[in-house]
């Protein structure tokens, strides 16, 4: 459950298609309003009733495109890396921050809020029945749309996929030159290093004589994880066992490395960004 919640999925940072995905489940959401009347609106009588009720999808637009914005910011920091749970938060957030102009287009426009005699707790608390009562249901309906429309306006980003790093020897002529994502772990042994790398679904491996140390500097993405090795996070499966036996497991099949007690938290951390 805790892998499916960590995989990648697609994002979307530029503002057109936004505006595509807001118009759209705005659109959903007013034909929700005007054609299934929930929370007694197919009582709502007016001369406009079409229009008030298919301004419940403006709203909720706007409040897409602006909680798109914080998104983006979001996504930045996170080194442009978007998962399921991201989305999940995503769109819980949009949910909370649209409830609250929702509520109150619903109060002013179809209960005459200004012709009642609402006290504050009153409003609040019948913030929350609607919230609970009618949002939510209508949220659950409009949630296939958003994951859709999201996904297939999204594109799907892996870092580091077309950077390159460079490790090099002592030996003159000693270098290779790897694609970022390709590198698993760096390990150790006297005076000498092997860098291990996937290639052509295969694990593949170059010993150069060089430090753990050294090679750090080189390509200091890499993280430690053991007094001997250096690990690149965004190629680790899992962990298994406890800090003061633990193993880092890769997608390769039965590939593992240590993982001592002194980096078990930062590696632990770095795996739930």
């Amino acid at each position: 459950m805790l892998d499916f919640l960590h995989k990648p999925i697609p994002f979307n940072t530029s503002v057109r298609n936004q505006l595509v995905i807001a118009l759209i489940l705005g659109g959903v959401l007013a034909l929700i309003m005007i054609f299934l009347g929930p929370f007694d609106t197919d009582r709502f009588e007016s001369n406009y009733k079409f229009s008030i009720l298919g301004g419940f999808g403006v709203v909720f637009s706007i409040f897409y495109l602006l909680t798109g914005r914080l998104e983006n910011l979001w996504y930045r920091s996170k080194q442009e890396q978007w998962t399921v749970a991201y989305e999940g938060l995503a769109f819980l957030t949009l949910v909370l921050l649209a409830s609250i102009p929702i509520h109150f287009y619903n109060q002013v426009l179809l209960n005459d809020l200004f012709y009642q005699d609402y006290g504050t707790g009153a409003y609040i608390s019948h913030g929350f029945w609607f919230f609970r009562t009618s949002l939510l249901p209508i949220m659950v309906i409009l949630l296939p749309f958003y994951l859709y429309f999201r996904n297939r306006f999204g594109t799907l980003v892996t870092p580091g996929a077309s950077a390159k790093v460079a490790f090099y020897g002592l030996n003159k002529g000693e270098k290779v030159v790897l694609p970022q994502d390709a590198v698993l772990f760096v390990k150790s042994s006297e005076n000498y290093v092997e860098i291990f790398y996937a290639k052509d679904q295969e694990t593949k491996h170059k010993t150069f004589r060089n430090t753990l140390t050294a090679i750090h500097e080189q390509v200091p993405f890499l993280q430690q994880c053991h007094r001997s090795y250096l690990v690149n996070t965004a190629n680790i499966k899992a962990i298994k066992g406890n800090s003061q036996n633990a193993k880092i497991t890769f997608h390769q099949n039965g590939l593992d490395i240590p993982l001592s007690n002194t980096y078990y938290k930062p590696i632990k951390s770095a795996l739930r960004v």
